[in-house]
């Protein structure tokens, strides 16, 4: 989509989220150390999964080994913090967030999200983009559409994007902007990859330094 497209889109999706979470009382907890680490994100996020099932939340954020966010009702995100210690982990840590993103309490958002990327033209990405909904290249544009309108309500599966990168041989990252926390994850996921941060001009050349070695 266009820079100016792009601007407006995302200013909209944050209208429409904010909007969702007056209507609802949600949050989020990140839940540390509870799950082992495994060759597949999937199956490591298992003992997690249990407390979103007997609390009644979703696990928003694959992360990284041993580092998960679920999201829900407040109530039963407080639940869920407190059999998350119960059954051993590290630390369960409530988010200081405006609601229960990447939750079906987002859902009002969908809709006019949908609408608002069907007045503006999306084109063919000239590079593979990989989306976090699935872990996957996009397809088409409509799919490209679709994807942005689910990954309102769906698990951000982080970790299993990276290890797609990791496998196609990518061996260099960058992270825009302000922050380190997806630099942590990447150490977490594979301690050879190299990571760049660029979050104003002095990090920038940097970091064109560094690529250009």
């Amino acid at each position: 989509m266009s820079f100016e497209d792009g601007l407006r889109v995302v200013r909209q999706r944050g209208k429409f989220m904010q909007e969702a979470c007056d209507a609802t009382r949600g949050g989020m907890a990140a839940i540390i150390g509870l799950d082992g680490i495994s060759s597949s994100p999937m199956i490591a996020a298992i003992p997690t999964r249990e407390v979103c099932l007997e609390a009644d939340v979703v696990l928003a954020n694959l992360n990284c080994p041993g580092q998960l966010v679920i999201s829900g009702e407040a109530e039963k995100i407080t639940k869920a913090v407190e059999l998350a210690k119960v059954k051993g982990a590290k630390r369960a840590i409530p988010l200081p967030v405006a609601g229960a993103y990447h939750s079906p309490l987002m859902a009002s958002a969908q809709p006019k999200l949908r609408a608002e990327l069907a007045k503006i033209k999306i084109s063919q990405p000239v590079v593979p983009v990989i989306s976090n909904v699935t872990a996957a290249a996009h397809g088409g544009t409509t799919e490209i559409s679709a994807r942005l309108v689910e990954q309102v309500t769906s698990s951000v599966l982080w970790e299993n994007s990276m290890r797609v990168l990791l496998a196609q041989g990518f061996t260099r990252f960058i992270e825009l902007g302000p922050g380190t926390a997806l630099s942590g994850f990447m150490k977490r996921i594979d301690k050879t990859a190299t990571m760049l941060n660029v979050a104003d001009a002095a990090s920038l050349e940097t970091a064109v330094k560094a690529l250009s070695i």
